[in-house]
C-alpha cells in the first residue's frame, strides 16, 4: 500500500469572519455578543478544525489513520496516511459537507491528495510546497465543485436557529481579557455606554509567503510554522496582556481574532500606545526566536516585519463599520513603500497607519517616525495643560486647508497656512506656553518639507552640496494631503475623550533654540522666492524683470559681517505696519497713487541718507538699514503689471510679520555659540604681558 499526502485548508477565512459580524449584528445589536462569536470563530479556525480532521482528539475523520504530521498552522493541515485513495476521498468529502452545511457556505474546505514517498526530510519540504501549490491552482476548486455540484447548486431553506455551536469560556480560560467590549472601562467610567472610545488594532505579518518560499530545509520550515502557532495565538496574547496588567492595572484588552499571521484586538483609546507596544513585543519575540534558529542551523533567515492598522470608534458602533475601516488602514500600511536609500540597520520594523498617515517604527539609534509622533502627542498634551487652545487652533487650520477657495492656488494655500502658524504667544510671560506653541508649529511646518532643489537665496547658483541636501517648504498636493492628515490626527488626540496615557514633556530651551530655520528662515525664503516672485512668472503677460523690480521695492535679500566675523543673512524692507497692510486690502487696488503716498509718509528718507546709513552700519558691522522707497517706480511698475492684489498684500503682510517675529525670537532664544562669543567680546581684555 502506498503513502498519500493529504492537504486540507479552510478557504475564505476573512469572508467567514465578516459573515459572523453581519449575521449576528442583525440578531443582536449588542456588540458584546458579536465579539464573543468572533473569538469563538478564531478558536474554531485554530483548534476545532484540527480536532475535526483528527490531528487532535479521537473523533476526527483521520484519527485512527494518521501517519505523520508535516505541517499544521492556522486553517491548514498537511499530513500523510496509509489509507487507500478511495477512503481518503470519502473522508475529505464528509469533512467538506460538514463545514459547508454548518457554516451555510461561508467556510469552504479545500483539499488535495496525491501519492508520494517521503524517505528523507527534503521530500517532506517538497511535499509541503507541492501541497500549497496544488491548493492554489484553479483545478483544485474545480474538482471539488464537480464532486459536490448537487450540494452547491441546490436551493434549500436555512433551518431556524441554526447558529454556530461554539462555546469558549473567556473568563475561565482567559481571565486577563475583558469579558466584553464594555468591560474595557471601569465601573466609574461606564455611565454613558454610547460615549466610550476604543482603539481597534489589526496587524499582519509581512512577507510570510516569500519567507517560506525561500526555505530549503524542512526542519527550519516546520520550526518557523511552530513559532507562528505559538506567538500568533490567543494563548500568547493572553500571556502578554497579563504581563502588561502587572505594570498597569488599568490596561484592558478584548481579543477579536488571533491566528495565522493576523492580530486583531481592541483596547481603550487611552491605551493605544500600549496596544502598539504589545504588537511590537510579539514581533520582537518572533524575531528573537528566528535569530536563534539562524544561529543553530548556521543560516541567515530574514527578520519579519509587521503592518498595523488603527481605527477609533464608539464601543457601541456596529463592528461591520469599523472592521472595514481598520482593514483599510492595514491595507494602507502594507502598501507603504520603505525608503530604500536609508541604510540604517533597523530591527522589529513596523508600519503603522492611522487616518491614512503611515509611520515607520523600528529599533535603531536614530529615532523612528512613530517615536517622534509619540513625542508630538505628549507635546500636544503638555501644551493643552499650559493653556494652549489646541482644539480651536487645529480646527481653525483644518477649516482653512479644506476650503476650496483657499485650495485653488498655491499662493492662497501657503498664505493661509503660514498666517495661521504665526506664533501668538512669543512675547507671553508664560514661557512654557510660548515654548509649546513654537514646538507645535514647527511640527506642523515639517509636514510641508521636501528635498531642496537647486536654488539659492540671493546667492550664486553654485551653492555647496550641503545646502542643496537640505529641505525646503513646498505646498504641492502631496504635502497638502500629508498636512491635512497630520492635523486631523492631532485634532483627534486633542479631544479629552481620546487622551492617551503616556509621559508628559516640558519644552526644553535647547530644543526651542534650534527652531529658527523651520519657523522663520524657510517660510521667509518661500515667500520671497515663490509668492512674491516665482508664482507670478506663470502669467505670460508680465515680464520677469517687472516682477523682480516690484518685489525689490518691498524686500531685498542682503548679508553683512557681524562683529564676531560670521556672515549674517537678512532682508532689507520698508517700514510698513500690519495695520497698514490691512488698510491696503480694503482699498481699491487701482488706487496705486494713494498707496504710494501712504508708503511715502512712513518711508521719507532720501536715497542719499539710506546709502550713507548703510555705509556707516557696514563699518560698525551692523545690519543694513531699511530700503529707500521709490514712489515713482512703485507707481510705474504697479500700474504696468497689476501685481498689487489681495494675495500679494497677504504675502507681504506675512513676510513682514515673520521678519519681526524672527528678530524677536533671536533675542529671546539666542544661538548658544554666538551668545558665548558676544560675552567674550564684551569682557575687558587683560594685560597680555
Amino acid at each position: 500500500m502506498g503513502q498519500y499526502v493529504v492537504a486540507i485548508s479552510i478557504d475564505k477565512v476573512q469572508t467567514f469572519l465578516y459573515y459572523v459580524l453581519q449575521a449576528y449584528i442583525q440578531e443582536n445589536q449588542a456588540n458584546s455578543g458579536t465579539l464573543r462569536e468572533i473569538v469563538n470563530s478564531s478558536h474554531l479556525i485554530s483548534e476545532t478544525f484540527f480536532g475535526d480532521i483528527g490531528i487532535e482528539g479521537e473523533d476526527g475523520e483521520f484519527s485512527d489513520h494518521f501517519d505523520e504530521q508535516l505541517l499544521t498552522c492556522s486553517g491548514m493541515c498537511i499530513f500523510t496516511t496509509s489509507l487507500d485513495q478511495e477512503q481518503i476521498t470519502k473522508k475529505l468529502n464528509q469533512l467538506f459537507i460538514k463545514y459547508y452545511k454548518m457554516f451555510k457556505g461561508q467556510l469552504l474546505v479545500k483539499y488535495v491528495v496525491f501519492e508520494k514517498q517521503l524517505s528523507e526530510k527534503p521530500d517532506k519540504l517538497e511535499a509541503i510546497k507541492e501541497s500549497k501549490d496544488r491548493l492554489r491552482q484553479p483545478k483544485c476548486l474545480n474538482e471539488i465543485i464537480a464532486s459536490h455540484r448537487d450540494l452547491l447548486f441546490q436551493f434549500c431553506s436555512v433551518p431556524e436557529g441554526n447558529k454556530l455551536q461554539l462555546s469558549i469560556d473567556l473568563e475561565k480560560k482567559y481571565p486577563s481579557f475583558s469579558s466584553d467590549i464594555n468591560a474595557l472601562y471601569s465601573q466609574e467610567e461606564d455611565d454613558n455606554d454610547n460615549h466610550f472610545r476604543i482603539a481597534v488594532i489589526k496587524a499582519d505579518l509581512d512577507g510570510m509567503g516569500a519567507l517560506f518560499e525561500q526555505l530549503g530545509d524542512y526542519t527550519i520550515y516546520n520550526a518557523i510554522s511552530q513559532l507562528l502557532s505559538k506567538f500568533i495565538s490567543l494563548d500568547y496574547l493572553h500571556k502578554i496582556t497579563a504581563k502588561y496588567q502587572e505594570k498597569d492595572k488599568d490596561f484592558k484588552l478584548y481579543p477579536l481574532y488571533m491566528a495565522g499571521d493576523d492580530i486583531f484586538f481592541a483596547v481603550t483609546a487611552a491605551h493605544l500606545l500600549d496596544g502598539i507596544n504589545l504588537c511590537k513585543e510579539i514581533l520582537q519575540q518572533l524575531n528573537e526566536e528566528i535569530n536563534k534558529l539562524s544561529e543553530h542551523y548556521i543560516t541567515n533567515l530574514p527578520q519579519l516585519s509587521l503592518s498595523v492598522g488603527i481605527d477609533f470608534t464608539f464601543n457601541r458602533e456596529p463592528i461591520r463599520y469599523y472592521y472595514e475601516r481598520v482593514q483599510h488602514q492595514l491595507d494602507e500600511a502594507k502598501a507603504y513603500s520603505r525608503n530604500c536609500k536609508d541604510k540604517v540597520e533597523k530591527s522589529s520594523y513596523m508600519k503603522i497607519s492611522i487616518n491614512d498617515y503611515v509611520f515607520e517604527d523600528y529599533d535603531a539609534e536614530k529615532k523612528s517616525q512613530w517615536a517622534y509622533f509619540k513625542d508630538d502627542v505628549a507635546l500636544l498634551k503638555g501644551a493643552m495643560e499650559k493653556g494652549f487652545a489646541a482644539h480651536h487652533f487645529l480646527y481653525g487650520l483644518l477649516m482653512k486647508i479644506s476650503d476650496k477657495t483657499i485650495c485653488s492656488s498655491d499662493v492662497k494655500f501657503s498664505n493661509a497656512v503660514l498666517y495661521h502658524l504665526l506664533p501668538e504667544h512669543l512675547e507671553s510671560s508664560n514661557k512654557e506656553l510660548s515654548g509649546f506653541e513654537l514646538l507645535l508649529i514647527e511640527k506642523l511646518l515639517r509636514q510641508l518639507l521636501t528635498p531642496k532643489k537647486e536654488r539659492s537665496c540671493g546667492r550664486k547658483e553654485n551653492s555647496n552640496r550641503k545646502r542643496n541636501s537640505e529641505k525646503e517648504l513646498h505646498f504641492g498636493s502631496r504635502q497638502r494631503i500629508r498636512l491635512e492628515r497630520y492635523v486631523r490626527m492631532l485634532l483627534l488626540f486633542s479631544d479629552p475623550r481620546f487622551a492617551i496615557t503616556g509621559d508628559k514633556v516640558k519644552p526644553k530651551y535647547s530644543d526651542i533654540r534650534k527652531l529658527r530655520g523651520i519657523l522663520f528662515n524657510k517660510p521667509l525664503r518661500y515667500l520671497y522666492h515663490q509668492n512674491l516672485y516665482g508664482s507670478l512668472k506663470k502669467d505670460n503677460t508680465i515680464k520677469e524683470y517687472g516682477i523682480r523690480q516690484f518685489r525689490n521695492i518691498f524686500a531685498v535679500f542682503a548679508s553683512y559681517k557681524a562683529p564676531n566675523g560670521s556672515k549674517v543673512e537678512t532682508y532689507r524692507r520698508l517700514q510698513i505696519s500690519s495695520s497698514m497692510f490691512h488698510r491696503f486690502k480694503k482699498m481699491d487696488k487701482s488706487q496705486i497713487g494713494t498707496v504710494a503716498e501712504m508708503l511715502q509718509s512712513v518711508n521719507d528718507r532720501t536715497k542719499e541718507d539710506i546709502e550713507e546709513l548703510k555705509a556707516q552700519r557696514e563699518l560698525e558691522k551692523k545690519a543694513p538699514p531699511g530700503l529707500f522707497f521709490d514712489k515713482e517706480s512703485f507707481r510705474s511698475v504697479g500700474n504696468r503689471t497689476n501685481l498689487w492684489t489681495d494675495d500679494y498684500i497677504d504675502s507681504l503682510l506675512i513676510f513682514y510679520r515673520l521678519n519681526e517675529l524672527s528678530i524677536l525670537y533671536k533675542t529671546l532664544y539666542p544661538d548658544k555659540k554666538k551668545k558665548n562669543q558676544n560675552q567674550k567680546d564684551r569682557e575687558p581684555k587683560g594685560d597680555k604681558r
